[in-house]
């Protein structure tokens, strides 16, 4: 389970990283289908997450994944909202 976890951490860096540089609505669809296919994975284990959850090491990696998702999603969100509000005034 925490490969699973390490491998959503280098999907919120590339995240991250997209939104450093020129916006590329395109590479954020494709880095957020991976992030959400590896959630489905994790929900999908949810069993084994709960027995695992009494581990610190766990429980500090979620915590630390679980701030990495809110200072992405506070930098990324306005400009994601933007495009897709442009994408849909154009069709």
């Amino acid at each position: 389970m925490i490969q699973k976890l390490e491998i959503l951490n280098e999907s919120l860096d590339t995240l991250d990283e997209i939104n450093s540089k020129p916006f590329s609505f395109e590479k954020f669809r494709e880095v957020n289908s991976q992030i959400e296919k590896i959630l489905i994975e994790l929900k999908s284990n949810e069993q084994t997450l709960k027995i695992k959850k009494s581990s610190e090491e766990y429980f500090n990696f979620l915590n630390y994944l679980l701030n990495k998702i809110d200072i992405i999603e506070t930098k990324i969100l306005p400009k994601a909202n933007l495009l897709a509000s442009f994408s849909k005034s154009k069709s």
